[in-house]
């Protein structure tokens, strides 16, 4: 196991400070346009995603030390080492908890996985062109015909090595729990032949509740299972179903 803090068991205070998460906003904003500007000072010299992966993994764990966010992956070590080394592209497919969840991937998977994000985030500033940056893969989820064309090409990217993650429930649930997997990225694992690997998040909802601002120090877990491979069903739907069975039992053992 990679542990990234002492402990991995998700500690949670009595009550919900604001004092420490408001002085670590007031941060977050010039940082982050401070590295943003950097980002496309070097997207010329060094490409975007380069770019992207020299200053935000970093600036991730900074910010998330700051707000008293301890990381921990666990399973990562039991994976195939192709999938490590990211010689083997394959989907992350993890339950959705908080806002946080993203960058806190993308800052401590070694793999470097690209998100799915859904086509109305292109246009927030800062986060979009973090994204642009970044080289997620955009989906317009309004429209069939381009949420098609975009899996197709999401589909291309994954065959050439670019490992992707996802959040299959579409969105963060106000009550807990965790809502049905959607269909797409399974789809696309079964039309590209990689591997799903499934992750179980714990913390994330306690840490940053929906609807909330105040960030909450807190253990925040990343647990990996073991990898699904589309050839051992019979389609995307029986891939999808057993995908989130794994991950609920990952959510159940911690």
């Amino acid at each position: 196991m990679q542990v990234l803090a002492e402990s991995s068991v998700v500690a949670k205070s009595p009550e919900r400070a604001w004092l420490r998460p408001l002085l670590v906003w007031a941060y977050v904003g010039p940082s982050i346009m401070v590295a943003v500007t950097a980002g496309f000072l070097l997207a010329p010299f060094l490409g975007r995603r380069r770019a992207f992966w020299l200053l935000a993994p970093g600036w991730i764990r900074q910010v998330a030390a700051a707000f008293g966010i301890r990381r921990h992956l666990d399973g990562w070590e039991a994976l195939p080492t192709e999938i490590r080394d990211g010689k083997q592209p394959a989907i992350f497919v993890a339950n959705h908890t908080s806002l946080f969840d993203p960058p806190l991937i993308i800052s401590t998977l070694p793999s470097r996985p690209v998100f799915i994000a859904k086509q109305e985030l292109a246009f927030v500033p800062f986060l979009g062109w973090v994204i642009w940056l970044a080289g997620f893969i955009f989906i317009d989820r309004r429209r069939s015909a381009r949420a098609i064309a975009s899996l197709e090409r999401a589909a291309q990217r994954i065959r050439n090595g670019q490992s992707i993650a996802a959040f299959p429930e579409g969105t963060r649930t106000r009550a807990g729990g965790m809502l049905p997997f959607k269909k797409g990225v399974f789809r696309l694992a079964w039309e590209a032949g990689v591997p799903v690997v499934p992750v179980g998040i714990h913390g994330g909802r306690w840490i940053l509740p929906r609807d909330s601002w105040r960030v909450s120090p807190g253990e925040y877990l990343i647990r990996i299972g073991p990898p699904l491979l589309p050839q051992q069903f019979a389609d995307h739907e029986e891939l999808r179903i057993a995908s989130e069975e794994a991950v609920q039992k990952l959510l159940a053992n911690g």
